[in-house]
């Protein structure tokens, strides 16, 4: 028997995170691992599934992609990782943990792996502790289709691990993963169908978003099939048959599951502590992180990561320095009011906080069993690759415009922001939704983006920001000031005073925070909105509302101005005289 202060069932981004911050803080530490040391963000999920995005943006080969993407992963090599945590004073045990009582933990070894200070040889080796950490992540869900198991199907983690590309694929499931491998494949040159039971892709989302997303990966070369749910699959002798409720069939050398991953939580004996969790069903919480209904016997039992419902790796290490300050006695609550949601496919996709018609996001039972045939889950993809194809012309990344807008934009209908805000009713505090596109921006202008747009979500009753979607070029990296604006609850009327650089996608964020604070919005813009254009420069380019006044100034001739001589004060070269003496101003042709 080996005695800790604390045991961590799970070694990914979460239990990593704690086992580290509390071995710092003076604990003993265990943490009690079977597969790879950081998770499969790292190696099997978000990590590789950028890598190939990135490369694809790149116009790089298959083959060079894939070489990148093994070296971000490390070759699926974790004993850096493990030997990190060593070196942190954090005991790593392979293998995985079984609770047996309160405050005790039996750990089956996998073969091979040494035993832990004070353990004995054998391969079941029994932990004591006074906290016990449960970060055990999350797993895919096979959905309910007749004969998927006599098909070639993969996850996506098996996708991300593999040097093969297939010449035709078929991706289940219109969440962020099957998003992203959708573009990766596409990109690539595969001929990839991507199948959603719900009417949109991201359903998770503002219809917006899944809108301008279909447009793209279709423009990337792939078929989207929405609103119809995969019921049967048939293996064939070029790989398989999978037919959908509206009679579709579609041929393909691989299916891709990314429909749905639920809590991995399943033989860890949590009924020895109370706890009844049905499959798919996440670990109910405290906002400090504690497992409700473990009190009163003599332990604590904390949760992070995936397995309390959060499926973002941004989450799980936020969810695990809220774990860690608790367990070394620094009070500290979790706020889940803004997390953000990424997709990373080109345009990315960002949302963060309330949506109307929806919640925002706080932990609870993550469901991901369902069906299989809705969003995924998890943001980390779950796949594998049939026949290498690289030698097939590759599809580059392109912007495109959503259906909606390109109709709105024809009719001259939608301005750079929408004229009145739109209240939203529902369950949760009344939101009032503002609206920008990127395109609208001289930053739009200048990358020749025609696609791209976002949404503010305001309460209606405080005027603080709520939530907020965005889709456009890395909208990850202009949109982090609405996170720190929710979380923060700066009112609108503060935000509408922000200023963004120029020229800047920000810019959008502007306009539409004005919307919002009904600061915006003068008699010459309202008609710009009706015409549906944007003020102009000399230079036709649309510009801030505050260059407006200056740029449409009637420009004069420099003769027409009389400018008096002045003596140089200064002896100068004769060759430099002429520029010298020039009246201090800007230059005819200086639009600034």
């Amino acid at each position: 028997m080996a005695a800790f202060d604390v045991v961590v069932l799970g070694g990914g981004t979460a239990g990593v995170h704690v086992a580290t911050e509390v071995a710092g803080g003076g604990k003993a530490v265990a943490l009690v691992e079977a597969g790879l040391i950081g998770g499969e963000s790292a190696y099997l999920a978000c990590l590789p599934s950028n890598s190939l995005l990135l490369s694809a943006t790149r116009g790089e080969p298959w083959e060079d992609a894939v070489a990148r993407r093994a070296e971000v992963t490390g070759g699926l090599d974790d004993s850096a990782a493990a030997q990190r945590l060593s070196r942190a004073g954090v005991q790593v045990i392979r293998g995985t943990g079984r609770i047996t009582a309160p405050g005790t933990v039996e750990v089956t070894r996998t073969p091979g792996a040494p035993a832990p200070a004070g353990g004995t040889a054998s391969r079941a080796t029994t932990l004591t502790y006074s906290d016990l950490v449960i970060a055990t992540g999350c797993e895919p869900v096979a959905p309910p289709i007749e004969g998927l198991s006599d098909i070639p199907a993969w996850t996506t983690a098996q996708s991300l691990s593999s040097r093969d590309l297939p010449r035709r694929l078929i991706v289940l499931g219109g969440g962020p993963a099957g998003c992203e491998l959708t573009q990766v494949y596409a990109s690539f040159g595969s001929q990839v169908t991507l199948v959603e039971a719900e009417p949109r892709l991201l359903p998770g989302e503002p219809a917006f978003a899944g809108e301008i997303l279909a447009v793209a990966l279709r423009r990337a070369g792939a078929e989207i099939r929405l609103g119809s749910r995969a019921t049967k699959a048939e293996r064939t002798a070029d790989g398989l048959t999978l037919a959908l409720e509206d009679g579709t069939r579609i041929d393909a050398a691989r299916l891709l599951l990314a429909s749905g991953r639920r809590p991995r939580l399943g033989g860890l004996g949590l009924d020895v502590l109370g706890l009844e969790v049905t499959p798919g069903m996440a670990l109910p919480t405290t906002t400090r992180c504690e497992v409700a209904g473990t009190g009163g016997q003599g332990v604590r039992v904390w949760a992070a990561g995936d397995v309390t419902g959060t499926t973002h790796t941004h989450a799980s290490h936020y969810q695990a320095d809220v774990v860690a300050a608790n367990i070394l006695g620094r009070h500290r609550e979790a706020d889940y009011s803004a997390i953000p949601r990424c997709v990373f496919t080109t345009p990315s996709v960002f949302a963060v906080g309330a949506i109307p018609g929806g919640a925002q996001e706080t932990t609870g039972a993550g469901d991901g069993a369902g069906d299989g045939n809705g969003p995924d889950a998890d943001h980390g993809p779950d796949a594998d690759h049939g026949p290498g194809n690289g030698g097939r012309t590759r599809r580059m990344l392109r912007i495109a415009r959503a259906p909606s807008a390109e109709a709105a934009s024809e009719k001259g209908t939608e301005g750079a922001a929408e004229a009145a805000p739109v209240a939203q009713g529902g369950a949760g505090p009344r939101l009032v939704t503002a609206r920008a596109r990127l395109g609208d921006t001289a930053r739009g202008y200048l990358g020749q983006d025609d696609l791209g747009r976002l949404e503010l979500y305001a309460d209606a009753g405080t005027g603080v920001l709520a939530g907020a979607v965005a889709v456009g070029p890395d909208a990850a990296s202009w949109m982090s000031e609405v996170t720190l604006a929710i979380r923060a609850k700066i009112p609108v009327a503060v935000l509408a005073d922000v200023v963004h650089a120029f020229p800047t996608y920000g810019e959008a964020l502007q306009t539409a925070l004005r919307e919002l604070a009904g600061t915006g919005g003068s008699p010459a813009r309202a008609d710009q909105q009706e015409k549906g254009t944007g003020t102009l420069s000399e230079l036709d380019i649309e510009t801030p509302e505050d260059d407006a006044i200056e740029q449409h100034q009637e420009v004069i001739a420099d003769e027409a101005v009389a400018s008096p001589r002045r003596e140089v004060p200064f002896d100068v070269n004769e060759a430099d005289a002429a520029e010298q003496e020039r009246a201090v101003g800007f230059d005819d042709d200086d639009y600034r």
